[in-house]
């Protein structure tokens, strides 16, 4: 998304509700995210993962229409975990040293034998618990099962 083209049009300004305008920019931190799951990415451009359309809205980190990005606004950037347990219809757990990470209902459990979660900021291995998202941060997380 172009700056210009959000300034630019009334209706991109609508699905911007959150964003931070100061002296007429917008400001705020972004980088792209995916989330896979046996190699099928899930769709976080459906409106039930937007923030126009969450019950649990977080300017901490969430998702716009019409693009594919994460946003950041909060006043504390929060971590890759954080961020996946901020988005509507996600939730991310860490408990004795295993992620869990449910999406529409359906529960990843690392300590499954047949479960393997791995986070990655900008193609590298994190955890998401110590890596704090910064601006331009590429996100994925990928979650592959024997199922």
């Amino acid at each position: 998304m172009k700056r210009r083209a959000v300034l630019g049009a009334t209706a991109s300004l609508v699905s911007l509700a959150g964003c931070v305008f100061v002296d007429g920019e917008v400001e705020y931190e972004r980088g792209e995210i995916d989330v896979v799951v046996d190699g099928d990415p899930v769709d976080l451009e459906a409106d039930r993962y937007q923030s126009e359309h969450a019950e649990n809205y977080s300017i901490d980190f969430h998702l716009h229409e019409r693009d594919e990005y994460w946003y950041m606004e909060g006043e504390e950037p929060v971590t890759f975990a954080e961020g996946i347990d901020l988005l509507p219809y996600f939730e991310c757990t860490h408990e004795n040293g295993v992620y869990v990470v449910t999406i529409d209902g359906t529960v990843y459990d690392g300590s499954d034998a047949d479960t393997e979660l791995t986070f990655l900021v900008n193609e590298e291995v994190v955890d998401p618990t110590e890596h704090v998202v910064r601006d331009g941060d590429d996100l994925r997380l990928e979650i592959d099962t024997d199922a």
